[in-house]
């Protein structure tokens, strides 16, 4: 049995090495990006819907990171929780008409 001592490339090794201590740093450092970006994003969504809670919806987004079930209630409650628009042109209404109203008797009372 006769046992190779080296290769063609054996003095390459010292260089593979390296080229793979950087493969694995950038890779690892690219996991951490998606992970942020994955932890803000209920509270980006929350924000940019103008959901009345978005800081505690990114908070909660933080948190649930790492079990995965408070992150997706997070996500869930960043999308539903956004009707505040809706009630905010349903008072801007209310409001629209009572000042109606008010100008309307006062001009009633001029004349």
């Amino acid at each position: 049995m006769v046992i190779a001592s080296g290769y063609a490339f054996a003095s390459l090794g010292p260089f593979i090495s390296g080229i793979a201590l950087v493969a694995m740093l950038v890779f690892a450092l690219a996991g951490l990006a998606v992970l942020l970006y994955l932890a803000d994003l209920p509270g980006r969504i929350a924000a940019g819907r103008g959901h009345p809670q978005a800081a505690a919806v990114r908070v909660a987004g933080w948190l649930g990171l790492p079990t995965g079930v408070l992150w997706v209630l997070a996500m869930v409650w960043a999308y539903a929780g956004s009707t505040a628009r809706g009630d905010s042109n349903r008072q801007l209404n209310e409001l629209e008409a009572a000042v109606t109203r008010l100008e309307n008797s006062h001009a009633g009372g001029r004349a």
